[in-house]
């Protein structure tokens, strides 16, 4: 009975996870979908525009671009950091309930750790990927594999070569399990 209750205690706990990382992966998706619309929008307008004054349009344009860019990530950034503060506290309870067993405190406080840990990962990969003179940059962990959007309109195979130098020094992945992204001006 009471290696049952730990079983289903450790279940419930997982499926709280990825339930959450579901949620973020659909929440992104749907942003990126929105995102998209908005700059055919912006580059819509800016095009009328440009009829009007091609010089003013056009920066403009790259104005709106690299805030709309730069709101993508920073949206990124939050939705991520929401989930993760929402699994934290759901282990948090975990660890704090008196009925909860050893064990499974022990397993939530494990947990906490890792998504501790992963979070500083993906912080300082994020920092040292806009060292090497990109804009901005957001790196999700999970499971062994690391994704990268970067902020920029191409990426060079000396670019690409160079994040995933980067990522898999700091998370030892190998470079199959490191995509990486571009996301435009």
């Amino acid at each position: 009975m009471y290696l049952k209750k730990k079983s289903i205690a450790i279940a419930s706990l997982v499926l709280l996870i990825a339930i959450a990382f579901v949620i973020n992966y659909s929440y992104q998706n749907g942003i990126n979908k929105n995102a998209s619309s908005k700059s055919n929008n912006l580059n819509t307008q800016s095009v009328d525009k440009s009829q009007a004054s091609s010089s003013t349009s056009s920066n403009k344009q790259s104005e709106a671009k690299t805030a709309l860019s730069s709101g993508l990530f920073s949206s990124y950034r939050q939705d991520r950091d929401v989930n993760r503060s929402r699994s934290l506290e759901a282990l948090q309870e975990i660890v704090n309930n008196k009925n909860t067993s050893q064990e499974t405190r022990d397993e939530a406080q494990k947990q906490i750790i890792k998504l501790t840990e992963t979070n500083q990962k993906e912080l300082i990969l994020e920092n040292l990927i806009k060292a090497k003179g990109f804009q901005d940059a957001i790196v999700l962990i999970d499971n062994n594999t690391a994704n990268v959007i970067v902020q920029a309109d191409k990426l060079s195979e000396d670019e690409v070569a160079k994040i995933q130098d980067v990522v898999s020094q700091q998370t030892g992945f190998p470079l199959d399990n490191i995509k990486i992204m571009n996301r435009m001006n």
